[in-house]
């Protein structure tokens, strides 16, 4: 065999060992149990992870401009876990470093939120044990859902890109449905304690309030039609 044929073959071997994946938290948990010598990376922010994160894990922020160069650092052949707050960073982080060199990676679908509503460990600091609730409070929260006229709560954070997304299609019907409907944004960042005591486990989530009362919840993005479809407005 010759000296190029020998590369691709190595090329093509190298590839087919990759073990990249997205699990869910059960099986990233068993995973985790069952590897060793791995790197555990959290690539939530710095305050974020200072609050809690899962025990042994490390902090690589995926929107420091560092990102890359911190993980490059890295022993590219020893497992690598990232998980963030609800799976678009850790996403975003497992597209690039897939194409790094790294021979198992594995990302946790859903993030901590995820991970939560399974009650699995959490590292959480004693200043956040102590620390007072973070946020608007529950009876402010009632306020404004129990007006007379009806409430789109749109739990959101400034890193999700389908918030992004949202946005405007929720601006637009904002302003086609003036003094008939209001929505109120909620950044689960900002609004820790509300999110985590109404346990919001992915976002975007909406959930649509009459008099207070929760009619229905619509997960993930959608456009204003559809929307209005399920809000039955007309």
């Amino acid at each position: 065999m010759n000296k190029k044929s020998l590369l691709a073959l190595l090329s093509l071997l190298s590839a087919t060992t990759l073990q990249a994946q997205t699990i869910s938290p059960e099986d990233y948990l068993r995973q985790l149990v069952e590897t060793k010598n791995e790197y555990l990376v959290d690539v939530r922010s710095a305050q974020e992870f200072a609050t809690e994160h899962l025990n042994n894990a490390i902090n690589i922020d995926f929107n420091s401009p560092e990102f890359e160069q911190k993980m490059d650092q890295l022993d590219k052949n020893r497992p690598l876990f990232i998980y963030c707050l609800s799976g678009g960073r850790s996403g975003s982080a497992y597209d690039i470093l897939s194409k790094k060199g790294f021979t198992a990676i594995y990302n946790m679908q859903g993030g901590i939120l995820q991970w939560k509503a399974k009650n699995f460990p959490l590292n959480t600091t004693k200043q956040a044990e102590v620390s007072s609730w973070i946020g608007m409070t529950k009876d402010e929260f009632k306020q404004l859902t129990n007006g007379d006229i009806p409430a789109l709560v749109d739990f959101k954070a400034v890193w999700c890109g389908p918030c992004k997304m949202l946005k405007p299609e929720l601006d637009a019907l904002q302003e086609e449905y003036k003094g008939k409907i209001k929505i109120i944004e909620i950044d689960v960042d900002k609004n820790k304690s509300l999110a985590d005591d109404m346990k919001i486990r992915s976002i975007p989530l909406m959930i649509y309030y009459k008099k207070g009362k929760v009619e229905m919840n619509i997960e993930g993005y959608a456009d204003r039609n559809s929307i209005k479809r399920s809000l039955n407005l007309k």
